[in-house]
């Protein structure tokens, strides 16, 4: 099981009228894509909240792997036949599939993560990756000796450019003269699930000096860390906590509390409160943050612990604004 840093979320955000009621029994389910729900990362963390749920309603939740994106449509239905009243979609890449197949079960409630689909029976929930990847790259400035730190993403979307952007502009806006490089691991979601490609390209960016490395790929990002840890580049984690993978050579992990997202998605189902329409969770919706932790805190200098708490005041109190693509 993932180690978590339990960080509160304000307020209620999935609080509402019911919008869409079902006379069947309420029964929660999850969609994962094909990386699995134990893939240290996304999908995991969505299973850490499920299972948290399960727990404290005592309320099953079925789950479904589907083998592909191509297997997307056939994971929805077979959710909708097994009598899924409230399902849960773990990424983006649902969109697609939920775009054509939500309007013709308007009975069903769906919250999709990471993507937006219209639909009076869809809530879509977006997290501010920018947010809290601009508190990594004030990390990342002052811990890099070379000056020079590195990105990977998994694939080109919204939400990596997200990560990117809020990276570089935490990295540019506390050390002007740092040198951030980008890559991306593919042009499609093979990108997401290749950690030797991404190894690869981590390698590349020691070789020009990168000693902090940041991939946002998944279970490709595995694959950059191991490589960071063997030649000596501090790694930084990315949606669930990593940082016991490599205790003392993680910076950080930039974390989507995904597992509080999802316990309060069926929650708002349970008590028939589901609200449809776009909720965006940053630092101030305690959505994302950093983690420090026993398998990191010694490599957080004082200097780094008071940048960043600095840096997160003036996100959250608007002073500071991020660049995100959307």
């Amino acid at each position: 099981m993932t180690r978590l840093v339990l960080i509160a979320f304000a307020g209620a955000f999935f609080a509402s009228s019911a919008c869409v009621a079902s006379a069947a029994p309420f029964k929660p389910c999850v969609v994962y894509t094909e990386a699995g729900k134990f893939d240290k990362s996304f999908n995991e963390m969505a299973y850490d909240g499920s299972q948290a749920f399960a727990q404290k309603t005592g309320v099953a939740v079925a789950e479904f792997e589907p083998s592909g994106e191509d297997a997307y449509p056939g994971a929805l239905q077979s959710a909708v036949s097994a009598g899924c009243t409230d399902v849960a979609l773990i990424g983006f890449r649902f969109q697609s599939a939920l775009a054509a197949f939500a309007p013709q079960h308007a009975d069903v409630r769906f919250t999709l993560f990471d993507g937006v689909v219209p639909g009076n029976n869809v809530a879509s929930v977006l997290f501010a990756e920018n947010e809290g990847s601009y508190l990594v790259g004030v990390a990342a400035a002052l811990a890099s000796k070379s000056g020079t730190v590195g990105f990977i993403g998994g694939m080109p979307a919204a939400v990596i450019e997200r990560f990117e952007k809020g990276y570089a502009q935490g990295v540019k806006d506390t050390r002007a003269d740092a040198t951030v490089l980008t890559g991306l691991v593919a042009a499609d979601p093979k990108g997401f699930s290749d950690p030797f490609a991404a190894s690869e390209i981590a390698r590349d960016m020691m070789r020009h000096g990168a000693d902090v490395l940041f991939p946002a790929a998944g279970v490709s990002g595995l694959g950059a860390l191991d490589i960071g840890n063997s030649t000596g580049a501090l790694g930084v984690g990315v949606d669930s906590n990593q940082n016991y993978l490599y205790p003392g050579r993680m910076l950080t992990s930039m974390v989507k509390r995904l597992d509080v997202a999802i316990d309060r998605a069926f929650d708002a189902g349970r008590q028939q409160t589901f609200k449809p329409g776009i909720t965006r969770l940053g630092l101030k919706e305690g959505g994302v943050d950093v983690v420090v932790d026993a398998d990191n805190r010694a490599v957080w200098t004082p200097a780094i612990v008071a940048a960043v708490a600095r840096a997160r005041q003036a996100i959250i109190s608007g002073q500071v604004k991020v660049a995100s693509p959307s």
